[in-house]
Order: structure tokens, then C-alpha cells, then sequence
């Protein structure tokens, strides 16, 4: 007689769960980051506003959204942020609680509206802007181009592209010794430690730097 082997999981019921590591790292899911106070108050207004522009253009919503943030009054602001400030707490936690399990930590990008690159661009600037958010200061590259543009565009010679200035600058730069380069690190780290704290300030009220887009300045590559 032919022997078949017995199957060890024929006593189990077709309804049965079997837990796995693998299914069970499948079912974890990131929790969804909160938003600020100046975004619940966006989610809040956003139709009143978009009512008052005829538009809901996002970079024009946004930059409109901005000045009438600025403008409230700390205890409109208040629910707002006390709101936010709650919410990133449990979101902290849910986080830890998902990393613990295994889970891994990845960055969501924001949804580019639909007026395309260059109008998305201008939103999450006006965004960042309006939520209070500090911004990254500058490269060592670009403090030393901020205060050398007006001489190198000179040497450059007028009716000359922006781009030519950007080359020449960038090749002074790497033609500069270290000790010529040092004042300018040195004036970036001081600029940097202000930043980092005014950012910690400004997380610890409920904003989140996880949205920072790379294209601010600060994040650009050297010449």
C-alpha cells in the first residue's frame, strides 16, 4: 500500500488562524500623523475661504489662509493648538507602540495639488509659513553666496543669466581654503543651533517637521 503522509494541520477547521510573524507584520499599520493647529483651523475654514476667494487654487488659498492664521488672536489660536498639541501626544505613542511591534517608519509625501509642480511648490512654502514652522537656515555655500552675490554678478558682467552667477560662485567657493571657508560654518552652526531650538519650541506646541520639503534653501546641493 501507498503511504500519504498525514497532513499536521488537518485537525484544524477551515476557520482557523494560524499566527504567523509574517502575517502578523502585515496587519501593522503606521499610524496617521496629526496635523497642526494652523492646519485643523485650514480644515476648519478652508470653504469659508475658498467661498471669499472665488478660487480653490491652492497656492492662493493658502497664501490667503496664511495671513488670517498670523492675524487670529492667541486665544482664537488656542483650541487650535491645545488640539494639536493632544493629538501628536497620542500619535507619539501609537508610534512607539507600531516601531516596538516591528514596524518601520516611512515618510509620506504631501498630494501635489492639481495646479502641478510649481504651484504645490508655492503651497507647502506658504503652508510652512503659516503653521509657524522656523526655517532651516542656509548651507555654509549659500551664506557665503548671500553675502558675495552682488560682487560676483559684477565680475560676471550684466545682461549675464542667474545660472552663470551660481557657476562662478560655486567655483570660488571650492577655490577657498578651510580657514577662508570658517566664518562662514561658523555663522551657519550659530544659525543652525537657533533653529533647532526655535524648532523644538515649535513641536512642542503641536507642529511636526516631518512635511519639511526639500526644497527650502538649506537643503540644496553645493555648487
Amino acid at each position: 500500500l501507498k503511504h500519504t503522509p498525514r497532513n499536521p494541520c488537518a485537525h484544524l477547521s477551515s476557520r482557523t488562524t494560524i499566527n504567523l510573524p509574517f502575517a502578523k507584520m502585515a496587519d501593522l499599520v503606521q499610524p496617521t500623523k496629526p496635523g497642526t493647529g494652523y492646519w485643523l483651523w485650514l480644515s476648519d475654514n478652508r470653504a469659508a475661504i475658498t467661498k471669499e476667494l472665488g478660487t480653490g487654487k491652492a497656492p492662493v488659498v493658502a497664501k490667503h489662509a496664511g495671513e488670517k492664521w498670523k492675524a487670529l488672536p492667541a486665544a482664537e489660536k488656542k483650541p487650535y493648538e491645545d488640539k494639536a498639541a493632544q493629538a501628536k501626544k497620542e500619535y507619539d505613542s501609537k508610534m512607539a507602540e507600531f516601531l516596538a511591534a516591528g514596524g518601520t517608519k516611512n515618510k509620506r509625501k504631501m498630494k501635489e495639488p492639481k495646479d502641478g509642480k510649481r504651484g504645490a511648490k508655492k503651497a507647502r512654502a506658504e503652508a510652512r509659513k503659516a503653521s509657524g514652522m522656523p526655517k532651516k537656515p542656509p548651507s555654509a555655500y549659500f551664506q557665503f553666496m548671500k553675502e558675495n552675490q552682488e560682487a560676483i554678478r559684477k565680475e560676471v558682467g550684466a545682461g549675464k543669466p542667474a545660472s552663470a552667477v551660481g557657476a562662478l560662485g560655486g567655483q570660488k567657493w571650492k577655490a577657498m581654503t578651510a580657514a577662508q571657508k570658517k566664518p562662514y560654518e561658523d555663522k551657519v552652526a550659530e544659525l543652525k543651533a537657533e533653529y533647532l531650538k526655535a524648532l523644538e519650541e515649535w513641536k512642542n506646541t503641536g507642529g511636526d517637521d516631518e512635511d519639511q520639503d526639500q526644497d527650502e534653501d538649506g537643503d540644496e546641493e553645493e555648487q
